[in-house]
């Protein structure tokens, strides 16, 4: 077991200098395949303007997200699938575009930043492994960002809609299986609103999606040790159960196997993620008090996990003196 361990740590250590190493590079490809993924998966999902579908158009927009901050990606994937919905129904597209502005102003207003979230998360939910999204959300995120995961979600419940309602809103049908008339562009309209308003499993996942988003987050700032693996451990129990409980309470289908599976995945991305990014060795935590003329200062430095033999120990002596260079530096402000 130790030598698995020791491994493992050696591994880690080979990833990090890695990436260290070509991290413009490494960066540029996640977000080439990222965006290929979101590019491809609406393509597949609303295929209705094929000058959008070939190969060298997704490939150049992909490419050049990658030269462009992350968020550019939700908006290409926008772009790509208004310019797919409008092939379908005008109505579609007008209904995703006041969305997303409305989630725009939403997350303008709450504190920006997460938008990749809107594009991620609806692949994540598609691929059963939405769990993953939300654990690492909370953990590296700010407060504000269950608002990201939210919008995601309702992002996907509204792609769902709109594809299983693609015959009523191209045309090919005019009447609904409750027996209304959906002719007019009015009439397709109140069909999306309606949809939207009355999807109970969509307001069940988002309220659920966001809880865990929180706790994951509040957990991961605790002073405790192990706190953020704890809040991922917590994330992960917590997520599926309160997820099972209203999806049974408001007599909606489920599959106990799936959820649980996908919440196995998602615990397991979720620490792998955490482990090579930020894994943290609380048996060498270093506490430290210092005070000067104003302030007392208390310091917990926890020195992240390294291979054996190296020095993990944080110097209490550096943490002082960039303590009181800060308090200096703050001082001639005044």
């Amino acid at each position: 077991m130790k030598m698995f361990l020791y491994r493992l740590l050696r591994f880690r250590g080979y990833v990090q200098r890695f990436y260290a190493d070509y991290n413009l590079y490494l960066v540029m490809a996640a977000k080439t395949v990222t965006a290929l993924a979101v590019l491809l998966g609406i393509n597949e999902a609303f295929p209705y303007r094929p000058v959008l579908g070939r190969g060298l158009i997704v490939a150049a927009a992909s490419i050049l997200c990658s030269i462009l901050p992350w968020n550019y990606i939700t908006v290409f994937g926008l772009l790509f699938l208004l310019g797919q919905l409008s092939a379908l129904s005008i109505e579609a597209a007008l209904f995703v575009l006041v969305l997303a502005v409305s989630l725009a102003v939403l997350s303008y207003v709450t504190l920006p930043g997460g938008s990749i979230l809107w594009a991620v998360l609806p692949l994540l939910i598609a691929w059963k492994i939405p769990l993953a999204g939300v654990l690492l959300a909370g953990l590296f995120g700010g407060v504000t960002r269950f608002v990201s995961v939210g919008s995601g979600t309702v992002i996907y419940y509204v792609l769902k809609l709109i594809a299983d309602h693609a015959d009523l809103l191209s045309g090919a049908q005019t009447v609904a299986a409750d027996g209304s008339e959906v002719g007019t562009l009015v009439q397709r309209l109140l069909l999306l609103v309606k949809g939207f308003l009355n999807n109970e499993e969509m307001i069940i996942v988002l309220i659920v999606f966001s809880l865990t988003t929180l706790l994951v987050h509040f957990l991961s700032r605790t002073e405790v040790d192990y706190a953020r693996v704890i809040a991922i451990l917590t994330g992960a129990f917590f997520c599926p159960v309160l997820m099972m409980a209203a999806l049974h309470h408001a007599e909606l289908d489920l599959s106990v196997g799936g959820m649980m599976l996908s919440a196995f995945l998602g615990l397991l991305i979720s620490l792998l993620v955490y482990f090579f990014a930020e894994g943290l060795d609380y048996t060498k935590t270093e506490k430290v008090q210092f005070e000067d003329d104003e302030y007392y200062y208390y310091v917990k430095a926890v020195p992240k996990i390294r291979l054996p033999g190296n020095d993990m120990k944080a110097d209490p002596g550096k943490v002082q003196q960039r303590l009181k260079t800060t308090a200096g530096e703050k001082e001639k402000g005044r």
